[in-house]
């Protein structure tokens, strides 16, 4: 099972494609939210193409045990896409402050510190949030982790007539990193 977080960023729209080619290829998807990306896509969009329910607030007491434990327990690989400068900060600290990265910090590790599970993250941002010191030294901590980035790439960007890096990498080229992988 694939454990897609979906965060708060124009490319969310992109997640649904990226779901329904997860899906295509035979893979069984769940999806978790921010509350900030559910302000850009639905969550019965991702219900309705994954056929599980949708999760995005941590309180939530029908999801409360399942959510940030069972299904990280369950998942064969967890994709973040997008992957906002916010949650790039919140997992290089060890923040759980909502549902993706409360998930991210449960998922299973060996002794090592070594994840069980391989973690994919798929930035997307304006060029100065991803050329930020700050944004970069997140990016180094959680390569050290073992999380492994596909993308950003350079293209137009979320505001109109904004170019250059930071855009999210197209979804057929997130779902070969993860299925290749596995």
């Amino acid at each position: 099972m694939i454990l897609l977080g979906v965060t708060g960023s124009i490319a969310a729209y992109k997640a649904v494609e990226i779901l329904r080619l997860l899906i295509k290829a035979r893979e069984d998807v769940h999806v978790i939210m921010t509350p900030a990306a559910v302000k850009f896509v639905g969550p019965l969009t991702f219900q309705a193409i994954s056929g599980h329910p949708v999760f995005s607030d941590t309180l939530d007491p029908k999801a409360y045990q399942m959510a940030h434990l069972a299904l990280v327990e369950k998942a064969t690989a967890v994709l973040i896409a997008p992957a906002t400068a916010d949650i790039l900060s919140q997992l290089a600290r060890g923040g759980a402050s909502d549902l993706v990265s409360a998930s991210v910090l449960a998922v299973p590790r060996a002794s090592s510190g070594k994840s069980e599970v391989p973690i994919f993250v798929a930035p997307a941002m304006h060029k100065a949030m991803w050329l930020h010191p700050a944004t970069q030294a997140n990016v180094k901590t959680l390569k050290r982790f073992g999380y492994r980035f596909i993308g950003p790439e350079k293209g137009p960007l979320g505001r109109a007539g904004d170019k250059g890096i930071g855009r999210m990498s197209e979804p057929a080229v997130i779902v070969q990193h993860v299925l290749r992988a596995r």
